[in-house]
């Protein structure tokens, strides 16, 4: 029987850690769009983390957005966070995503 409760812990546990990843991907995409289409870090690193605190309240904790430009025409996000804990003998591993994408170039009509 104890066996069995801790396959279950662990089985719930990686289950967060997953959701957790996919808070994490979903906040880096975001990020990433405010990023391409405003040109300014400091505005999309302040959406990811709203972003990340709306969509992931207590599935990601201990956020960290970074946008970091890439030559002068891609920016790249990286969101990293930890996955909620249930098991008290287990921590859950750092969840990191990374999103790379170019710069949007707005040209007025001719």
């Amino acid at each position: 029987m104890p066996i069995l409760m801790l396959a279950i812990f662990l089985t719930i546990q990686m289950s967060l850690i997953y959701l957790g990843n996919q808070a994490a991907s979903a906040a880096a995409r975001e990020t990433a769009r405010v990023a391409r289409t405003t040109l300014d870090s400091g505005q999309a690193e302040a959406a990811g983390v709203d972003y990340t605190n709306r969509i992931g309240k207590g599935i990601l904790e201990d956020v960290q957005v970074i946008v970091t430009p890439v030559g002068t025409q891609e920016v790249r996000v990286t969101v990293t966070g930890h996955a909620q804990k249930i098991t008290p003998f287990v921590d859950p591993p750092t969840v990191t995503q990374v999103v790379q994408g170019p710069l949007e170039d707005f040209r007025a009509d001719n």
